[in-house]
């Protein structure tokens, strides 16, 4: 009687298996699809990034302050800043993204809407190579030392250190 309980298959309709004879599943084209309908308005409307806010998981946030200092060593380039108001946090300036934290921090972007976990993984990728392409120019250090940012993007916090920030958008003032 349990083992009828398990369900060792996975049921498709023909109308799945119609959409994949269209091709593959693109994911830059995906992401291109909802980044100024969906992505950018929800990382706009974000809370704001203050010296107290956890989050338990990815979470969208927005803020501003004032770069401390750059590390680029690694091709996972960081600004740490100092937040206007207090506390701190770490940018990821890239060129490479690393992690599925704007993925994750996407509310409207969810495992079930995929095919298997490979197309999930394509969407985490895509969405970081467009903040690598489009969101940061290329990183001059010197114009971006000290200098002023105002930032809107996903954070991820990992245990006792400051939440690091994927950018969605990203505006440097001198």
């Amino acid at each position: 009687m349990c083992l009828s309980a398990c369900v060792p298959w996975t049921v498709r309709s023909i109308d799945e298996s119609h959409q994949h004879s269209q091709g593959p599943f693109d994911a830059t084209a995906y992401v291109n699809s909802i980044w100024r309908s969906k992505v950018v308005p929800a990382a706009a409307s974000a809370r704001t990034l203050t010296a107290g806010l956890q989050c338990s998981s990815p979470c969208l946030v927005k803020g501003q302050g004032r770069v401390a200092r750059i590390d680029t060593e690694s091709r996972s380039g960081l600004a740490f800043l100092n937040l206007d108001g207090g506390g701190s946090a770490t940018l990821q300036i890239g060129p490479a993204i690393r992690g599925t934290a704007l993925r994750d921090a996407l509310s409207f972007i969810q495992f079930s809407q995929f095919t298997n976990q490979l197309e999930f993984a394509r969407v985490g990728n895509a969405l970081n190579d467009r903040v690598a392409k489009t969101v940061l120019p290329p990183i001059d250090e010197n114009q971006l030392k000290g200098a002023q940012i105002e930032f809107s993007g996903a954070a991820a916090w990992a245990a006792g250190s400051a939440p690091e920030i994927v950018p969605v958008t990203l505006a440097v003032h001198p």
